[in-house]
């Protein structure tokens, strides 16, 4: 069964050498929170998270693994699956432009195109050809846009997630500088996030800052361009160090994509993010976009 309703974004293309670089799996179009489905009937060998990226592995008759990537996952390691069963939901981040599924096949360390094994039943067996109405979608297929298209619309504007994990610990208000002792704007959320906990973009946008800033420490700032008739962008201040150069002006970043972790540099009592939403230009109280 193909995990996810899309369409194949990117081919299995493997390289000519192992150490070689190439496209050791599928790329599947999928909607962030899409559930993910079991490929084949087998057992769930691994849940985890490798490189920060979330994924799980599940093993099949004849010792095939498929991989599944990035997946928040609904199983545990050791639980049994049906060919179809929900295993996981989709989380952005491995394709520039929209979430989509990476999907591997595995035999020992030779991987194999698992849109083939699919397409054989998903049995133990021999890996068949790929037909031809199962080739890559240079062009996104119509009604495949729409879907996009409407997602996004249902979505409402708010963010699909928060940028971290945690309580918050300052509102965007009026408040009192905890080491200046000055009144001033609080100009976002402080989120109570431990430290070096991940930071995920709010929306999907290009990076266009990623520096430290006085007393907001190492911040990144992400321009989401028209949202909802006005533009929009966000920042996320007081980064670990070891956030920077972990994304760059100019890159591409999803809805959900780790963009730094959490610190406390700059003029900052703690570990925490500080989240800021700014419309055309001016920050808003960031509550109203979060779900």
């Amino acid at each position: 069964m193909i995990p996810v309703d899309g369409p194949v974004l990117r081919g299995y293309d493997p390289p000519a050498k192992k150490w070689r670089a190439g496209h050791r799996g599928v790329d599947l179009g999928g909607i962030v929170d899409d559930v993910v489905h079991a490929a084949a009937d087998g057992t769930v060998t691994f849940v985890g998270t490798i490189n920060g990226v979330r994924m799980l592995t599940v093993t099949h008759e004849g010792g095939l693994r498929t991989t599944y990537q990035p997946v928040a996952a609904t199983v545990a390691q050791g639980d049994h699956v049906m060919a179809g069963q929900q295993i996981g939901t989709l989380l952005a981040g491995h394709c520039p432009g929209q979430a989509c599924l990476h999907l591997g096949l595995k035999r020992g360390d030779e991987y194999l195109d698992p849109l083939a094994w699919i397409n054989g039943g998903g049995s133990g067996g021999d890996v068949s050809l790929l037909p031809a109405d199962a080739a890559l979608h240079d062009v996104l297929p119509a009604w495949w846009v729409e879907r996009l298209r409407q997602a996004a619309a249902d979505a409402g504007g708010k963010a699909p997630g928060w940028p971290a994990d945690g309580p918050v610990t300052s509102p965007f208000s009026n408040r009192i500088n905890p080491i200046l002792g000055t009144s001033e704007l609080h100009d976002g959320l402080d989120i109570g996030a431990s430290c070096g906990s991940p930071v995920r973009a709010a929306w999907a946008g290009t990076v266009s800052y990623a520096a430290p800033m006085s007393g907001f420490g190492n911040r990144v700032e992400v321009d989401h361009g028209e949202m909802e008739g006005r533009h929009r962008s966000s920042s996320y201040n007081h980064l670990a160090d070891e956030s920077v150069g972990l994304v760059h002006v100019g890159d591409h970043v999803e809805a959900g994509q780790v963009i730094a972790y959490v610190g406390t540099t700059g003029l900052s009592t703690g570990c925490h993010l500080h989240f800021s939403v700014y419309l055309d230009g001016s920050a808003v109280d960031p509550a109203p976009y979060l779900p």
